[in-house]
């Protein structure tokens, strides 16, 4: 019996590290912009160790695309015309072809620090969360939303090793939630305007993972609520 609780614990804590290593690739790609040491990475082949590829046809499609990306790409030659590709659609300077606030696309006339905007930085303070350019980001920006759910999975994995299952349960019960609430109300558009107005497929790709992944992380939760009753 001690064994099979102690298999089960292991079990948990990998599907939770493995949440943890999908949400830090992909807070770093939308939280700002590209920067040479994570595109490294993505050259040497890191969405190779991405988790549930097979799962997905979306996320795998994704993982595809951007590895074929990166076949050809070279530093020195292509870096600027991705890193403008992310500034061109997400920040300007003219106007964006892709919003990356959820509140763009829930609030009725699409305008940001609304409603929509506190009930999401109420969320992060009940774990405490303040962003770092707080009154001046957008609290609903994808790439703050998805350090979110990077955190609470850490706390999660975290929790599970001090064997704390009722705080386990609310952590994975609140992921839930903004889940379902959240980052899969509005990501299904916001991938169709970047797969629309991205001109490297690698936001292309990488928008598919996204959303693939958030697909297959919902299942993911409904699995481990279920292991922890």
């Amino acid at each position: 019996m001690i064994q099979q609780k102690s298999y089960e614990v292991v079990e948990i804590q990998n599907l939770l590290e493995l949440r943890m290593f999908a949400y830090d690739i992909l807070r770093r790609v939308f939280l700002e912009e590209p920067v040479k040491e994570l595109i490294a990475q993505f050259q040497s082949g890191i969405l190779s160790f991405f988790p549930f590829k097979e799962e997905n046809q979306q996320l795998k499609e994704g993982i595809e695309l951007v590895d074929s990306y990166f076949h050809t790409f070279k530093m020195d030659e292509n870096f600027e015309d991705l890193h403008w590709d992310y500034t061109r659609m997400f920040i300007g300077p003219h106007e964006l072809p892709v919003h990356i606030w959820e509140s763009s696309y829930v609030n009725k006339y699409g305008l940001l620090f609304q409603e929509e905007t506190l009930r999401v930085r109420r969320i992060y303070l009940e774990y405490g969360l303040e962003t770092l350019q707080y009154g001046r980001e957008a609290d609903d920006h994808l790439g703050l939303e998805l350090d979110f759910m990077y955190h609470l999975s850490k706390l999660a994995n975290d929790i599970t090793k001090a064997e704390n299952q009722t705080h386990l349960r609310k952590i994975l019960s609140d992921q839930e939630n903004f889940l379902k609430e959240h980052l899969l109300n509005w990501i299904p558009t916001f991938s169709k305007k970047v797969i629309d107005n991205a001109e490297t497929d690698f936001y292309k790709g990488i928008v598919k993972v996204l959303k693939g992944f958030l697909i297959i992380d919902n299942i993911c939760l409904e699995e481990l609520l279920a292991r922890t009753k």
